[in-house]
């Protein structure tokens, strides 16, 4: 077994919690389902999300772009699966109920919705790191993630 495949092997024991990323340029709407996401500071408020260059929201997320992680809870497996398809653009928000009155478009049902404007771009081989200073969140009650761990969605 190769070194990457050995990475990928390891990689697949972390459990993350399922995260789809949002964001509007002019008409355009994408969104895609994404685990490298993580908090970075408390103050002020800073969210790290790392996206690979080929995705189509990509080329939407730039600095001074707003953007939205929507945390997912464990009743929204599909919406994961669709977002993370062959499909893009406005095929991904058929399921769910989104809206868009906050700067980014946002899954209504998300167990939390974390509003953010790109602050820094880094480059990292086949990703981009972006940074989002936390503008405004939107928590709903529930707390139930969907988790992904080795290579399959899950609840606690």
């Amino acid at each position: 077994m190769n070194i990457e495949q050995k990475f990928i092997d390891a990689m697949r024991g972390f459990a993350a919690t399922v995260n789809v990323v949002s964001s509007r340029k002019l008409e355009e709407r994408q969104a895609m389902t994404a685990s490298a996401v993580t908090s970075l500071s408390l103050s002020p408020p800073t969210i790290l999300v790392c996206i690979n260059k080929k995705a189509a929201i990509h080329e939407i997320l730039e600095l001074e772009d707003n953007f939205c992680i929507n945390i997912l809870n464990s009743e929204q497996q599909e919406i994961a699966e669709i977002c993370s398809g062959k499909q893009e653009g406005e095929v991904r928000f058929e399921a769910g109920t989104w809206l868009d009155d906050l700067g980014s478009p946002f899954l209504y049902e998300a167990q939390s919705n974390i509003f953010c404007k790109c602050i820094e771009t880094i480059d990292q081989l086949s990703h981009t790191i972006f940074l989002g200073e936390v503008l405004n969140i939107k928590n709903n009650k529930k707390r139930s993630p969907l988790i992904y761990l080795d290579g399959e969605f899950t609840k606690i």
